[in-house]
């Protein structure tokens, strides 16, 4: 089940988008200053986040600075007071993906979510990761002048760790996402995949530049070039 992170000051707001996200099956959690919100990002990963810019603690500008930053790509929606026009145009600079203000239709913000969700399930159809050109859509990678066939479960595999880029996704959420809840593979299948798309991604396999292992939780994809 998703995670929501709904983060305003104005209790009654709060609690109308916990509840109406609640019915409509997301698992939320609800907060009302930038520390808190802060707090939570660091503890867990979340698939959406309603940012309210006025905080009584700070700005919310600088909860998603701070996202950004870190390479959490999460998709956030921004939640602005009328007139904010500012506001809006230097979030969607940092990396909002869309706004809405208030007061706002619960059913239109629903709507804006499953788009941006839309989006964010839709990687580019072609991927540079160093020397590996990567076409998911395809399946196919080329490096150093070979061109390597993607399996299927290796391509989807792939395409979730870029939609995640940056954050660690655990070997159960890639089971989830990539083979379904109904699978019964053990973990041992998502390695068993990792390795076989290093050895098409990776110039030295042994020494992973791009997917990596993030001990004791599972894998990532790397967010900026290794240096």
């Amino acid at each position: 089940m998703n995670q929501l992170l709904v983060v305003e000051d104005d209790q009654s707001i709060r609690e109308s988008l916990v509840d109406f996200f609640r019915g409509r099956d997301w698992l939320v959690h609800g907060c009302s200053g930038r520390l808190e919100a802060t707090h939570a990002l660091s503890k867990q990963r979340f698939h959406m986040v309603l940012l309210d810019l006025r905080l009584p603690d700070g700005d919310g500008l600088d909860v998603l600075r701070s996202m950004r930053k870190a390479g959490d790509r999460t998709p956030v929606i921004v939640l602005t007071a009328r007139g904010e026009v500012e506001q809006r145009v230097l979030g969607l600079q940092l990396g909002a993906d869309d706004y809405l203000v208030k007061p706002f239709s619960v059913h239109e913000l629903d709507a804006r979510m499953q788009a941006v969700q839309r989006r964010a399930a839709q990687p580019a159809a072609t991927l540079q990761l160093g020397a590996a050109e990567v076409d998911l859509a395809g399946h196919q990678l080329r490096r150093d002048g070979h061109e390597h066939r993607l399996l299927p479960k290796e391509a989807e595999l792939l395409a979730h760790l870029l939609r995640h880029r940056g954050q660690a996704c655990s070997r159960e959420d890639l089971l989830r996402a990539v083979w379904g809840y109904d699978a019964t593979p053990t973990t041992r299948t998502v390695d068993t995949h990792v390795f076989q798309l290093r050895q098409k991604l990776e110039r030295d396999p042994a020494h992973p530049e791009w997917l990596l292992t993030v001990h004791g939780v599972g894998y990532r994809l790397r967010e900026v070039p290794p240096a």
